[in-house]
C-alpha cells in the first residue's frame, strides 16, 4: 500500500511538471521524459520486489511491449493526420509520454488513459470552436489531457487492488 501511495506523489509530480512545461513552451523536455521513465522501471521493480506472487520478468516485459504498442499507435495517428491535413496533430513529446506512461500502467491502463486524454482534448477543441477561442487546426498542448488520463487510469488500477 505505502509503495502505491509514494510512486503516486511520484507519477503526479512528473506529469505536472510536464504539463506545465507543455503549457509554457509545447515542448516536452528529454530529460524529464527519460526521469520519467527510469522511475516507471523503479517501480516495477519496487513492485516485484515487494510482491513476490509477481513474475518480474514478465511484469517489466510486458510493460515495456506496451510501450512500444503505444509507440506506435500514436506515432500512426500523427503520421496519418500530418498526411490527411498537413499538420502536426501530435508532437513528439507526447506520443514519448504517452508511450512511457505504459512503463507505468501496462497496456490495458494505457489504452484506458488515451481514450480519456482524447475525449477531454474533443471537448476542450469543441468549447474552444464554440467560444471562438480556438480556430480549426489551431495547435494546443496535449501533455496536460494525457497526464489527467494517465492519472485517473493510475487511480482508477490502485482503487481496484485495495
Amino acid at each position: 500500500m505505502i509503495i502505491y501511495i509514494f510512486f503516486s506523489f511520484i507519477l503526479s509530480y512528473f506529469l505536472f511538471s510536464i504539463s506545465k512545461e507543455d503549457i509554457k513552451t509545447m515542448v516536452i523536455s528529454e530529460t524529464k521524459l527519460r526521469f520519467f521513465a527510469v522511475f516507471g522501471l523503479l517501480y516495477l521493480v519496487c513492485l516485484v520486489f515487494f510482491n513476490e506472487r509477481i513474475n518480474g520478468i514478465e511484469l517489466i516485459k510486458n510493460n515495456l511491449f506496451a510501450m512500444f504498442i503505444i509507440l506506435i499507435i500514436m506515432y500512426i495517428i500523427s503520421y496519418t493526420s500530418y498526411k490527411l491535413l498537413g499538420i502536426n496533430s501530435l508532437g513528439l513529446g507526447d506520443i514519448k509520454l504517452s508511450a512511457i506512461s505504459s512503463i507505468w500502467l501496462g497496456i490495458e491502463l494505457s489504452f484506458i488513459s488515451l481514450i480519456i486524454s482524447f475525449c477531454l482534448s474533443a471537448i476542450y477543441s469543441l468549447y474552444g470552436k464554440i467560444a471562438n477561442k480556438l480556430n480549426t487546426f489551431d495547435q494546443y498542448p496535449f501533455a496536460p489531457f494525457l497526464s489527467i488520463g494517465i492519472f485517473c487510469s493510475w487511480i482508477l488500477d490502485k482503487i481496484q487492488k485495495i
